[in-house]
């Protein structure tokens, strides 16, 4: 019996390779956040992965409305292929809201090849008080503060 599965166990892993390589791969696009649901002034992710098999990707990312960008992380790598090149990219924003409310970010998008694929909207609650603007620094007049 154990012969007979690791003959199975063998052919499958040996003809499997050869059966991938004739399927054509599905780009995949996700967008993400690392919460739902924050508060005003709260910083959240927000996470975008492409990968699949593109020859010159062109990606257009949503307007961040109502929302602030804090930081920016990429990481992207290409494979090349006997049919094309394998693309992935990974982007982290990192975001915060000033005012209360339920916000929607739209789908970013990829273009390539004459085709358009977006992906998935996604949906912020926000709540609390709305964040006060920034005033302007008093100039410095040279005296101390006494503790």
């Amino acid at each position: 019996m154990l012969k007979l599965f690791s003959s199975i166990l063998l052919c499958f892993c040996y003809f499997m390779p050869s059966t991938i390589a004739f399927c054509e791969e599905v780009a995949v696009l996700e967008a993400t956040t690392s919460k739902n649901k924050v508060k005003t002034g709260e910083i959240f992710t927000y996470t975008i992965k492409i990968s699949g098999e593109f020859t010159s990707p062109k990606l257009k990312l949503p307007e961040f409305k109502n929302f602030v960008i804090v930081s920016r992380n990429e990481q992207r790598s290409y494979t090349v292929k006997d049919k094309g090149m394998r693309f992935e990219e990974k982007m982290i924003l990192n975001l915060l809201c000033q005012k209360p409310g339920v916000f929607v970010v739209e789908g970013f998008s990829v273009e390539d090849k004459g085709k358009k694929l977006t992906a998935n909207p996604v949906t912020i609650e926000v709540t609390g008080k709305p964040l006060e603007e920034k005033t302007k620094p008093l100039p410095y007049t040279g005296k101390g503060i006494d503790i």
